[in-house]
Parts: C-alpha cells; structure tokens; sequence
C-alpha cells in the first residue's frame, strides 16, 4: 500500500471500540469528523460525537473536550501501517510522538485499527479501535 493510495478528503462512517466479546460505537452511531490526508505528508483529523450540545460552564466545556479528538502533524506509509508523527493535538501527551495504525483501502473505503492494548475503559480487558471513513468526491 502507497501514501498516493490514501490522498484525500475523508468523512468519518463509524468509529468502534472493538474488544474480545463486544464492538461498541465509540461516538455514537453517526459521529461527525473528518481526515485531510495531503500528497506533501500532511495530516489533519478530527472527530466528534453525535448528540453534542453547546457548553458555557467548566462541566459542559469538560464534556465537550471528552467527546472529540482532533490532531495533526506530519504522515508516512509503512506496508499496511500509516504513521502520523503528531505535531499539534487536543491531548498535550500525544505532541512530538508517533501514532501508529494498521490500515486497509477497500475502493472508496479506509479502514484504521490501533494495536490491541490494555482498555481504557473496561479495566481487565483488550480492545483496540476501528475507525471507518469514505472518501469525499
């Protein structure tokens, strides 16, 4: 697989945790996001949840802040993994680092998975993240 293959614009289809015994919808069932992926390197994703609403308060902005992700930086192609070394992120602790994903293209469909690790969320258990995005025409 090439980076020429993933140039583009894609909007998010789904994005799920995946574990041994349950796949569930990260965001919600219609998340909102969108990756630029451009022919000189450069990448810009971000990700929202459905159902958002506005927030004034400190708990509100908290909320918000917890159900999105957006980053970018600088991308390469390795076999099947597509590598961002992050330059700018919502998360301080992803900044200068390397996110790593396998990907899969199935015609207009991008399949990228993170590396099974120790869950975040149901503590004892593996799972690691399916996101699905269609490319924009």
């Amino acid at each position: 697989m090439s980076a020429e293959s993933v140039i583009g614009n894609w909007t998010l289809v789904s994005w799920k945790v995946v574990s041994e015994d349950a796949e569930t919808d990260a965001f919600g069932a219609k998340p909102k996001g969108h990756l630029i992926l451009t022919r000189e390197g450069r990448m810009m994703a971000i990700t929202t949840a459905e159902g958002r609403t506005p927030g004034d308060s400190d708990a509100a902005r908290a909320a918000l802040h917890r159900s999105m992700l957006s980053y970018t930086g600088k991308f390469r192609v390795e076999g099947n993994e597509f590598i961002t070394t992050v330059g700018a992120s919502w998360n301080e602790g992803w900044n200068g680092k390397e996110q790593r994903r396998r990907f899969r293209l199935d015609g207009d469909t991008l399949y990228i998975e993170s590396a099974p690790a120790p869950s975040i969320t149901s503590p004892g258990k593996v799972d690691f993240r399916r996101m699905v995005w269609r490319r924009e025409r």
